[in-house]
């Protein structure tokens, strides 16, 4: 299968750093707004909406980039076309230059998984990657950026191997990624890996957006990906390290629950953008 050209990653503008949206804090993020340079909506949240008017409002008000649970990348299955062309209605609403999406199996033909599952590392695999990859792209009509996942084992394959698999993709597809910097320490820790080896095995050219968020440590010492508490010292070391190697499009720190006191989110936004854009953006 022939590469497609990548996509010039001068087409997206430079947002900044902000935060991922929840309905849970309406209110605070209309009150905020000044100290938030984009947002990032989930789109599956936003499916059925009639006529799109709450997600209408937010676009109004923020400058917003679009993220994606359901589109199961990785799987033998192909993407719904009705669901694509209401992600791309979604799309168009927030004027979002690109969509994000995680490169993982949600669910296979006849069952759902409820999870993000890596993709098994190998040819085949690949082939129906780049398959989906390239239906998406056609049918959002803007370039669809992959995000690196945690897992809890892997799918044929060592580390490194699954950084080519992604770099293949990429270079095949010409899509681009999403840098998850939490994914990537919490993956380092659980399967002592270097993180920064990883990092230099993918084609960090085409990183256009960046995820940073906050994780728990399981008593059986598994570090968990939940979104749930502040960002720790590990992960902004490593953030720092990826800031020297890429300059995204946009940075956004994702809360999903235990919600804290607004001002340290926007405490975490404000960290992020001294890393990622220390010149401004």
């Amino acid at each position: 299968m022939a590469a497609r050209d990548a996509i010039d990653l001068g087409f997206a503008p430079t947002y900044g750093a902000g935060l991922g949206y929840r309905k849970e804090l309406i209110e605070e993020f209309a009150q905020r707004r000044q100290e938030l340079d984009v947002v990032e909506i989930l789109a599956d949240q936003w499916l059925g909406d009639p006529g799109y008017h709450g997600l209408r409002g937010v676009a109004h008000e923020f400058p917003t980039v679009v993220h994606g649970v359901g589109m199961s990348v990785a799987g033998a299955g192909r993407i719904s076309g009705d669901y694509l062309a209401e992600l791309r209605r979604i799309t168009e609403i927030c004027a979002a230059p690109f969509y994000s999406e995680h490169l993982a199996m949600t669910h296979v033909p006849g069952m759902d998984s409820g999870h993000l599952c890596p993709p098994v590392i190998s040819e085949e695999s690949l082939r129906t990657c780049i398959r989906n990859v390239d239906q998406a792209q056609d049918a959002l009509g803007v370039p669809l950026a992959l995000e690196n996942i945690t897992y809890s084992f892997s799918l044929g394959g060592d580390h490194l191997a699954a950084a080519s698999f992604f770099t293949e993709l990429v270079t095949a597809t010409g899509c681009l990624i999403l840098l998850d910097v939490c994914n990537l320490y919490i993956n380092s820790r659980n399967h002592s890996f270097d993180p920064l080896g990883y990092l230099d095995a993918l084609p960090v050219d085409r990183v256009v957006q960046v995820h940073l968020a906050g994780g728990v440590v399981a008593s059986t010492g598994q570090y968990i990906d939940s979104h749930s508490e502040s960002i720790g010292d590990g992960i902004w070391q490593l953030a720092a390290e990826t800031a020297k190697r890429c300059r995204p499009s946009a940075v956004i720190v994702e809360r999903d629950q235990n919600f804290p006191d607004m001002d340290a989110l926007v405490k975490e936004v404000a960290t992020s953008r001294d890393i990622y854009f220390p010149e401004g953006c």
